[in-house]
């Protein structure tokens, strides 16, 4: 198994149910993309920092497994591992778990490097390559 490059816990809101009472699944990517840019923050690679950069991380593809439905009010913890590192990828695993360890969900977010002004594909920035490798 992949060792852990961050974990972040949220409680699940009202705004996050639909109508049969579980997370409507787009708010699995939601709450994905929140651990994501907390991993960020956490290595001073914040969303911020990298719009003023010469360089962009947009997702080219995305997917999520559903084990078991996630109910109103339950603490989940997100774990992001690293699935792969290219030159100019990089593909993390998600994994949303509730209290006593039980997989719930798990996500991939497959993100490119791209040049800013080209909007080509670059290598990967060392300070974002040193922080995938922890």
């Amino acid at each position: 198994m992949a060792s852990s490059l961050f974990s972040s816990t949220i409680t699940t809101r009202i705004h996050d149910i639909d109508a049969a009472g579980v997370v409507f699944y787009a708010q699995i990517f939601y709450f994905a993309h929140n651990a994501y840019e907390d991993f960020l923050n956490h290595h001073q690679q914040g969303i911020k920092k990298i719009l003023k950069s010469d360089y962009s991380l947009p997702i080219k593809h995305t997917e999520a497994d559903f084990k078991a439905p996630i109910f109103l009010n339950e603490c989940i913890t997100i774990e992001i591992t690293l699935h792969e590192l290219k030159e100019s990828e990089f593909t993390l695993n998600y994994s949303l778990s509730d209290v006593s360890g039980n997989t719930r969900v798990t996500a991939l977010t497959q993100h490119i490097c791209l040049d800013r002004n080209t909007k080509k594909r670059k290598n990967l920035p060392a300070a974002m390559r040193s922080i995938l490798l922890v």
